[in-house]
């Protein structure tokens, strides 16, 4: 006789946020993402522009230090995913990836500069390529690394069966792809030349941080609701047991 397996590792099972029972606040998560990555991609040519031109070699730089920050960002947020399905973790990055894009136009030009310093020290040939590859890596991998592990994240909180998974990934993959054509024209076309890169960098942050704080506030008030509830029923099971009591009494 075969015995049965009964080793299977359960996943801890974690109360939803209102706003994640309905898919929409999935999606716009997701649209709001590729916005940000695609800002994110034109203001590091523009910071980095100064110091390296904005050549093909500068530009390849950028988009592949962008795809790998992208591909681990993928593959660890799926394996996070199913390890801890847990949202609060991913608007957790949310927000660390808003407030680390923000500082990038107050800290990012001496971290350029400060790599480009010990790089032209240590190197003799391709200076350009290895600064701006360091540079690259330092300032826009992990913020770029966390906005990676979204889509993985998300398809694990959005998909509740098999029968209609590939109608919810498609809305999630469309979402996040008109985000990223409106994070490429908006910026090219009315930010950077209505008010420069450093606010765009800082406006594109401020949406990555707002949906972050917009689910810590509903997961905040549904907490504090489930306690409200929990305290009426207690408050009204106490008052039936009083008047059971006097009941009782007025009985004897």
């Amino acid at each position: 006789m075969k015995k049965k397996n009964n080793n299977t590792k359960s996943q801890p099972q974690h109360a939803p946020s209102k706003l994640l029972t309905k898919n929409i606040f999935l999606y716009f998560t997701e649209f709001f993402s590729g916005i940000a990555v695609m800002a994110v991609e034109l203001g590091a040519s523009r910071l980095l522009s100064p110091y390296f031109s904005s050549s093909q070699i500068v530009w390849t730089i950028i988009i592949g230090t962008i795809m790998v920050a992208m591909a681990l960002g993928n593959i660890y947020g799926g394996r996070s995913a199913d390890k801890n399905p847990n949202p609060d973790i991913l608007y957790g990055r949310i927000l660390i990836a808003g407030v680390w894009i923000g500082l990038i136009p107050v800290l990012g030009k001496y971290i350029i500069v400060g790599l480009s310093g010990l790089i032209i020290l240590s190197v003799n040939s391709m200076y350009l390529v290895w600064a701006a590859l360091a540079s690259a890596f330092a300032v826009f991998v992990f913020p770029l690394f966390l906005l990676g592990t979204v889509t993985p994240s998300l398809v694990k909180y959005s998909v509740q069966s098999l029968d209609d998974s590939g109608k919810t990934v498609g809305y999630l993959g469309a979402f996040n792809t008109i985000g990223s054509i409106i994070g490429t024209f908006l910026p090219t076309f009315v930010t950077i030349p209505a008010v420069g890169t450093a606010i765009t960098f800082l406006i594109f942050s401020g949406l990555l941080i707002a949906i972050a704080i917009i689910y810590f506030i509903s997961v905040a008030a549904g907490k504090s609701m489930k306690k409200s509830l929990i305290l009426q029923e207690n408050i009204l099971i106490c008052q039936v047991m009083s008047m059971s009591r006097h009941t009782t009494a007025a009985h004897t």
